[in-house]
């Protein structure tokens, strides 16, 4: 296990454990948070020990299945934050389609072999616009009174960051893999910058962990 790996792993525990010992503090979305963790642990132990201990060459099929659950994690977590009724109702119906957009690239586009770029990047465009358009909600209808000391603040944050990420990334990794795996390699272990930053940004939200109050209000933009 690389020193990369290590970290990750660190850092995901440490966060797993905060939201778990906090979520009495927190609000509903803190479940996401421990849920979303609970898969990224799971998915990577899976990986490993297919890798590393069953003599699987290529376990990309589990991350086939990682990213439609991930996907109905988050976006369960932005339907349950954000005010705006009719964003809220559009996120989410768009995980049944989303999950059949995953079955039929794994078929037609992307087999469960290969890297399956073209859903990760539908997933880190939505969840960006997801994450900004709750950003904006939250600076616009100014319901939070103290920004810095609300938890769902640092979270949105923390994801914005990691799918801008995955946009720069996952849009070139196969590429680079047909063509330089020297260069795919680096590539991918810059992503781990950006799974750092997000379990910091997490973090940080769970040290302000009281309850903050979200003032009423009915105008939408």
């Amino acid at each position: 296990m690389s020193v990369f790996t290590k970290a990750y792993f660190l850092l995901l525990l440490v966060t797993l454990a905060l939201y778990l010992f906090k979520s009495r503090k927190m609000g509903t979305y803190s479940r996401y948070i421990i849920a979303l963790m609970l898969l990224w642990l799971l998915t990577t132990i899976t990986a490993i020990f297919l890798s590393s201990y069953a003599g699987l060459k290529n376990n990309l099929f589990v991350f086939h299945i990682l990213t439609p659950v991930e996907y109905c994690i988050l976006t369960l977590l932005f339907n349950h934050v954000i005010m705006n009724p009719f964003v809220k109702k559009i996120a989410k119906l768009s995980i049944l389609p989303f999950f059949v957009l995953c079955v039929l690239s794994a078929f037609f586009l992307q087999p469960v072999t290969e890297n399956n770029a073209y859903m990760i990047i539908t997933e880190s465009v939505i969840i960006v616009f997801l994450s900004l358009y709750y950003l904006r909600e939250i600076m616009i209808l100014q319901h939070v009174t103290e920004l810095h000391r609300f938890p769902m603040f640092w979270i949105t944050v923390g994801l914005l960051f990691y799918f801008t990420g995955n946009l720069l990334i996952e849009g070139m990794l196969n590429y680079m893999i047909k063509h330089s795996m020297t260069l795919a390699l680096r590539s991918y272990r810059l992503g781990y910058i950006f799974k750092y930053l997000l379990f910091v940004l997490f973090i940080t939200g769970a040290g302000f962990s009281k309850r903050t109050q979200l003032q009423p209000e009915t105008n939408y933009y």
